[in-house]
């Protein structure tokens, strides 16, 4: 009998350890999220889109916009249709900041074919929190749109334990839901090409 209660003793341990270890590992990054369930966080203020700059002019072949440290001309008419895509959802409890690097004020002011304000904490993503920087800059009931580059997207996974190692593609978008538990939830991270039919599915022309 007392062998009997030692086995089922560390049993029990033995499982309560694995739980813990598993709870404590990274979480997969989600698909992309429905775009009912976009268009319902969006229309409450509660979405935040981390978006990559398009294409660097200084590591392609391909003609510049402009300086060497901007983007390429052929990635501006792309900047230009994904801004629009998000602009026909409203963009009225809308902020958007952009880092102040050439090539990501170039795609944020095409996107929205205005002057983007301009935010040095989206520039250095090398360590901090920037989970709780996006939750300081976030308001309630408004979205916040964020163009900014490819580090940001690896700190605020580590930030919020979401285990994924692929450099994001030009353009792609993070998104995240502000909600009550937890404050803040990467909802899916969405390639150009996805992100603009999530946006566009609800908004048919």
């Amino acid at each position: 009998m007392p062998r009997l209660r030692l086995l089922a003793v560390s049993l029990l341990t033995g499982t309560t350890l694995a739980l813990v270890a598993w709870r404590s590992l990274p979480t997969p990054l989600e698909d992309v999220p429905s775009s009912s369930l976009f268009a319902q966080n969006w229309a409450r203020g509660g979405v935040v889109l981390l978006v990559r700059h398009m294409e660097r002019c200084d590591r392609s072949t391909a003609e510049c916009l402009g300086a060497a440290d901007g983007i390429t001309a052929r990635a501006a008419a792309l900047a230009k249709s994904m801004g629009e895509s998000i602009g026909r959802l409203g963009l009225t409890t809308t902020d958007i900041y952009s880092s102040p690097a050439n090539r990501t004020v170039q795609t944020a002011d095409l996107m929205f074919d205005r002057n983007v304000a301009r935010q040095d904490w989206l520039l250095t993503c090398k360590d901090g929190d920037l989970a709780e920087q996006i939750r300081q800059h976030k308001d309630a009931h408004r979205n916040l749109v964020l163009v900014t580059h490819s580090e940001c997207f690896d700190l605020l996974r580590e930030n919020l334990k979401v285990h994924e190692t692929d450099t994001p593609e030009y353009g792609s978008a993070l998104v995240l839901f502000d909600e009550s538990e937890p404050k803040l939830r990467i909802a899916g991270e969405v390639e150009t090409d996805e992100w603009l039919k999530l946006v566009n599915s609800h908004n048919p022309s």
